[in-house]
């Protein structure tokens, strides 16, 4: 028989939306500053490091759904505020308590990212409800040698993600689920330990609906080892056939078909947000984490990224697209803050933010790099990065190169060609004078100048009603700057360009 190892996140929610609340000061203190103290930290159970690292001073907070609690934090519970209970008595113990709606769509969200997180050291993965994940461990105890290793690497990873859950094996989805959701947290591959605490469970903690569990009791059955012990012929003739089909594959005896999850090809995710922003600065918080979640992406998966867009979902119902640009691609959160920040600097909003998401537009395999060791130059800026910052200041479209063209007017023989990009080689190359910078508009000529070179007759333009007729010379300045002047049939004199 498979092996199932089930993970159960009751406090989901509450989790994803104030993870940042999770430690106290203390306790990120010595955390930060004391490695022995970090390791001690990481080696509990998560469920036991949040519960004992609660702030003192946090507010008291629930997940409301139908008027009942349905998930609180430790400051709440401090409160005498218990789960299940109506917003009504929860209001009455504390006053100040924090209420918020729960939305589904936030917990199946944080599970496609756990899920995704665990992918890379376990293969198959189911989201078996919008709390909990279940996870095929058979197929892969031959990599992992034996349970305690594979439970190991799972846990530790899965303690970095700062949520409280519980967890349980057994040999069918249903009963790891059960003995999850009951806090049994046993990592065992023993068949008797399995069923015993399968049978020790009331039928209150099952899946059976209300009406069954209620036709149950009646007759004296109120937990498993009871309910097992009858004959499920009679069962199904005197009961729901759904108690049948439970008890089946409850133990193992049916089939239960699962779908696995498979992760993304490209990164996509969206943050709601606990309170309106009204300024871009505000945004770096929330960014941030995302920027995080792609930098576990695309480390993964050997990529970078080049391109990426921020949208801003706001209360008029308006939605405003941001793009950042990396001339260089990089997949690490830093440089990618660094590119936005400088961005949002120049962003103004029409109306509060109320989320935010994030995708990749662009990205790529990761370039091979070919940096020396024992290069001098170690840390400087390149120019594709240089590159990337001026963009992200300036805007992608005020950072380009140029190059020329065969237009013998000195006005438009050149042309705009997208940075570090390579000109089209013309076959017809000249070798005549041409100044470094040349003037978009002619200035008049005031100055005395030494005649150095010239004339350059240039006459065309006619084929498109824009014919110039000028004679060009080569002259220097009494400073010693030195010019591209040109003379028209009217004998006035201009100033076309300078040279350098």
């Amino acid at each position: 028989m498979n092996l199932w190892l089930y993970i159960h996140f009751p406090k989901l929610q509450l989790d994803t939306l104030f993870a940042d609340s999770t430690l106290d000061s203390a306790t990120s203190s010595k955390v930060a500053f004391d490695p022995q103290a970090k390791n001690e930290l990481n080696n509990q159970p998560l469920h036991h490091q949040l519960i004992h690292s609660q702030p003192k001073h946090s507010p008291a907070i629930c997940i409301v759904d139908q008027h009942k609690i349905i998930q609180l934090n430790q400051a709440a519970s401090d409160k005498g505020i218990k789960l299940g209970m109506g917003l009504g008595s929860a209001a009455s113990l504390c006053a100040e308590l924090q209420v918020f709606p729960y939305q589904q769509q936030i917990e199946m969200d944080t599970l496609q990212q756990i899920a995704q997180w665990l992918y890379v050291y376990t293969s198959d993965i189911t989201l078996f409800t919008e709390q909990g994940l279940l996870l095929k461990v058979s197929n892969m105890l031959t990599l992992y040698r034996n349970l305690d290793s594979y439970w190991k690497t799972i846990s530790q990873h899965l303690n970095q993600l700062h949520l409280h859950y519980h967890y349980a094996t057994a040999f069918s989805p249903l009963a790891a689920k059960l003995l999850a959701e009951t806090h049994c947290d046993r990592i065992t591959d023993d068949p008797d330990v399995i069923e015993q605490s399968i049978l020790q469970r009331p039928l209150i903690a099952t899946e059976l609906s209300a009406a069954n569990i209620e036709k149950l009791a009646r007759i004296g059955v109120h937990n498993l080892t009871q309910l097992t012990a009858l004959n499920m012929t009679d069962i199904a003739r005197r009961f729901d056939i759904q108690v049948v089909n439970y008890v089946g594959r409850l133990l193992g005896q049916f089939k239960h078909p699962v779908q696995y999850y498979h992760p993304p090809a490209h990164f996509n995710q969206h943050l709601n947000l606990l309170y309106e922003i009204e300024h871009t600065h505000c945004l770096i918080a929330p960014l941030t984490r995302l920027l995080g979640q792609m930098e576990s992406f695309l480390k993964l998966r050997d990529k970078v990224a080049y391109e990426i867009q921020l949208s801003l979902y706001q209360r008029d119902q308006s939605l405003q697209e941001i793009t950042f640009y990396s001339a260089i691609g990089d997949y690490l959160s830093d440089k990618w803050l660094a590119l936005s920040t400088l961005t949002l600097e120049s962003t103004q909003i029409s109306s509060p933010i109320l989320s935010i998401r994030l995708q990749v537009i662009r990205m790529g395999e990761t370039p091979a790099t070919n940096t020396d060791l024992f290069d001098q130059h170690t840390g400087e800026t390149s120019p594709l990065e240089l590159l990337s910052l001026l963009q992200a200041k300036l805007g992608k479209d005020a950072v380009q190169g140029i190059a020329s063209n065969h237009d013998p007017r000195p006005e438009i023989s050149s042309t705009y060609i997208p940075a570090f990009s390579k000109p089209e080689k013309h076959t017809t190359q000249t070798k005549l004078s041409r100044p470094s910078f040349i003037y978009s508009k002619p200035k008049p000529l005031h100055s005395k100048v030494e005649i150095i070179q010239g004339p350059e007759r240039i006459h065309s333009g006619w084929w498109d009603g824009n014919s110039i007729n000028r004679d060009y010379f080569v002259a220097r300045e009494h400073t010693g700057r030195w010019l591209w002047i040109y003379k028209n049939p009217a004998k006035e004199w201009f100033i076309q360009g300078v040279f350098s």
